[in-house]
């Protein structure tokens, strides 16, 4: 077996060499790029302010909204939410203790697994809306008992702080967005009441105006006394009133907002308004057929690509390892067994595997398309193991071990294991891409997740659109190959870094 220095050298010539293949070293800080706008997408597209002072006091919505479930619905959302401070951390674990590795193994060992805790505990407690306050809303109920008509200024006194400032944060956007949007079409500016959002909750509170004083008109002229509803349609016209009137002052307030870099929504926002605005709007101004936008959901679409590929071949490798350690260390019957097994395996076809059971099990959950795919695409591996391991079984090292009476698991997985995983590094990204691939795929033959930011799914959207919204296609198209090359490159590059006969 290599010593520990020996064998941090191999290592670092590895990446002497990897770093010498420019293409593939542009490539890595591609993927590299990708991970990261993962991980900080709520930095980039949110509808939460990362800081914003109202009234004189200091608020930092998005970090108060990180962790709470109504508003990222997705546990993988959360995940990576999580990631945003652990990763930073590991990071600067590894420049302290990456001259000790042994430190550095417990280091990065003992971060994952506080990833995996705070995880589970996020995932699964009872969440909490910063905005909510469950005694002022029982005192709310009571005053409405004595109060049933509408009054704004009774709303107003059972909201919390963050309740105020997330109604007007609303207010605000909608109508800066109306401002952006109103530019691209100053010819028709009509064309936009009520077609973007603010147009439209203006639209709407319009309406409610002209039905209250309509029905104030009906029974002043019919000369009937109905002291009930014309106090309510009173109250409601002055509820409208009041409220229009305090989100414009109090905006005023507002002061100092950091917004995310990119968008001013979250994936799930509604932010769109009409969708016939797409055929005047740029591409990074356009929404999904749901309304939702688009450039918030190609942001959080990485993070989906990325887990799908790294979960699913760690599956495959974690089944993939023994059952190879196995046949290649003993060889014999058990190796032919594994073979059988094998070869029986690979006769069913991973993609056509995720057709079936989805279709079979009716579920279009993200995780069981990553249990399928790891499940039905660890053969490849297996077999580079087996080979390796028939290669090192008889080396002096391995003969070291036996005679120092080691027992066989340990050497298989504490010496031969460790000397045989360098070679199947080069398998690594062309896996991760057929499996980032076999999800897209699924997700644009409308088997995906549904209510998903997948690229498959935004593809899929753009599809079903065709061809009036056809330019829905190809963003997350483009990025989707943009990704799979820079992982095929790199996995190229890495291929002839561990090549032997290129020096």
């Amino acid at each position: 077996m290599l010593t520990e220095p020996e064998h941090d050298y191999y290592w670092q010539r590895l990446w002497k060499k990897f770093k010498g293949h420019r293409l593939g070293l542009i490539s890595l800080y591609v993927v590299f790029g990708f991970f990261l706008a993962a991980t900080y997408a709520p930095f980039l597209a949110s509808s939460k302010p990362l800081f914003v002072v109202y009234d004189g006091a200091a608020y930092f919505p998005l970090f108060r909204y990180l962790f709470y479930s109504e508003f990222f619905t997705k546990r993988l959302d959360l995940f990576f939410n999580l990631l945003i401070f652990t990763f930073p951390l590991a990071c600067i674990l590894w420049k302290l203790f990456k001259k000790k590795p042994k430190a550095l193994k417990i280091s990065l060992l003992s971060i994952c697994l506080l990833q995996l805790l705070l995880f589970a505990y996020v995932a699964n407690r009872k969440s909490v809306d910063p905005a909510a306050d469950a005694q002022l809303i029982e005192e709310r109920q009571e005053a409405i008992k004595l109060h049933p008509l509408p009054d704004w200024n009774l709303s107003l006194r059972y909201m919390t702080p963050y309740a105020k400032l997330n109604l007007l944060l609303r207010y605000e956007q909608q109508k800066k967005q109306h401002d952006i949007l109103s530019s691209y079409l100053p010819k028709h500016p009509e064309n936009l009441v009520p077609a973007t959002l603010w147009g439209i909750e203006r639209d709407r509170e319009n309406k409610e105006l002209t039905r209250q004083k309509n029905i104030l008109e009906r029974l002043k002229a019919s000369g009937k006394s109905d002291t009930q509803v014309s106090e309510f349609a009173e109250a409601k016209i002055q509820y409208i009133k009041d409220r229009q009137a305090w989100l414009e002052n109090e905006g005023q307030k507002l002061k100092y907002q950091v917004m995310p870099l990119l968008r001013p929504y979250h994936w799930e926002d509604d932010a769109g308004g009409e969708q016939s605005l797409n055929r005047s709007l740029p591409w990074w101004q356009l929404t999904r057929v749901n309304h939702k936008d688009l450039v918030a959901a190609l942001l959080f679409g990485t993070r989906i690509s990325l887990v799908v590929g790294i979960l699913s071949i760690a599956i495959a490798i974690a089944i993939a390892i023994p059952i190879g350690a196995l046949a290649g260390f003993y060889g014999g019957t058990i190796d032919i067994v594994v073979c059988r097994l094998l070869e029986v395996w690979e006769s069913m076809p991973t993609f056509f595997m995720l057709l079936m059971i989805v279709a079979i099990s009716g579920s279009k959950s993200i995780f069981l398309v990553i249990g399928i795919i790891g499940f039905f695409g660890w053969t490849g591996f297996s077999r580079y193991i087996r080979g390796e391991f028939f290669k090192q079984r008889n080396l002096p090292y391995v003969e070291a071990c036996k005679s120092l009476g080691y027992s066989e698991p340990y050497t298989m997985f504490m010496h031969i294991l460790p000397n045989a995983i360098p070679p199947l590094l080069t398998l690594l990204p062309f896996a991760i891409m057929g499996a980032i691939s076999s999800e897209a795929g699924l997700s644009f033959l409308g088997l995906g997740e549904e209510g998903s930011c997948s690229w498959g799914v935004l593809m899929d959207e753009g599809r079903s659109a065709f061809p009036a919204e056809s330019y829905l296609l190809w963003p997350p198209a483009i990025l989707l190959t943009l990704l799979l090359i820079a992982i095929a490159l790199v996995g190229d590059a890495l291929r002839d870094a561990m090549d032997p006969r290129k020096t």
